[in-house]
């Protein structure tokens, strides 16, 4: 069931059943999102204070730069962290890839016209659904001028083309990039700590330095060891059986248990782990 997101407020918040989702969250996360237990604790920290209240009511809940390698969890986590959080309907995801040229940006940002564009059309969506977090994917991707969204968004507001301006105050707005993610595959035995500090000056050389500044938090997420795609192998397998067990056992009428042997999984782990790619060829 969706959950409504309380209005932001100084102080701590009266909802009792938030504050107990909070102190859940990076348990939650760790359990679905494996091998990152350094990002996952440094979202958590950067969500949780907007959500409890630590920032102003005027603002952003909190403005956000998600960093690494494509298929090590990162838009993942920011799904599964909305969900526990908020429900279903809390966040709006835009694909910034798809508007790499000055010709598709209007499509985002609406016209003179009056046409609201994507962006306009997301965030009124988000609003009535009592939603709190606006994703822009892959934010690299697009024309460099959307970039320059992100100074408007720090205070809350954003012009569109049509004149009309947004209210994002009391959201949480996340940018994920995988600016650095050649370097990274590179880096990933040394410690996460100088792996982390790569990565964000790789970022902070592609933003200009007032786009770059107004994130209130970065986090870095690592390329996956192996190690970890092998749990996400099994993670994935065995949820894979336990659905057909069940499929099997409402179509026959008395439970069914698929098993999976070992092979499987070294099968499956062989052909499906990617130094590069992450966990996508897994799935």
């Amino acid at each position: 069931m969706d959950k409504p997101c309380p209005s932001v407020a100084p102080g701590v918040p009266k909802d009792r059943g938030l504050i107990d989702r909070c102190r859940g969250l990076e348990r939650h996360l760790k359990e679905r999102v494996l091998g990152q237990d350094e990002a996952v604790e440094a979202l958590c920290d950067a969500f949780l204070a907007g959500e409890l209240g630590h920032t102003p009511h005027d603002r952003p809940r909190s403005l956000v730069l998600v960093l690494g390698p494509t298929g090590t969890g990162k838009t993942k986590t920011i799904l599964e962290a909305s969900e526990y959080l908020h429900g279903t309907r809390a966040l709006a995801r835009i694909n910034v890839a798809e508007f790499s040229s000055a010709e598709r940006v209007p499509l985002l940002l609406g016209t003179g016209s009056g046409q609201r564009g994507l962006l306009g059309e997301k965030i009124d969506a988000l609003k009535a659904a009592g939603g709190c977090i606006l994703l822009l994917d892959e934010i690299e991707k697009g024309h460099r001028s959307l970039s320059d969204l992100l100074l408007g968004m720090e205070a809350a507001e954003l012009t569109l083309s049509s004149g009309r301006t947004l209210d994002l105050s009391g959201l949480h707005i996340v940018a994920t990039s995988n600016i650095g993610s050649e370097d990274a595959i590179g880096l990933e035995d040394v410690a996460y700590a100088s792996l982390r500090r790569h990565i964000e000056e790789e970022a902070s050389h592609y933003f200009r330095p007032e786009v770059f500044a107004r994130f209130g938090a970065v986090v870095v997420f690592k390329p996956l060891p192996r190690e970890a795609q092998i749990a996400i192998c099994r993670h994935l397998v065995d949820q894979e059986a336990a659905f057909q067990s069940k499929v099997l056992g409402e179509r026959f009428g008395h439970p069914h248990q698929v098993r999976v042997g070992e092979g499987v999984y070294r099968r499956l782990t062989l052909e499906g782990y990617h130094r590069v790619l992450g966990a996508r060829p897994m799935r």
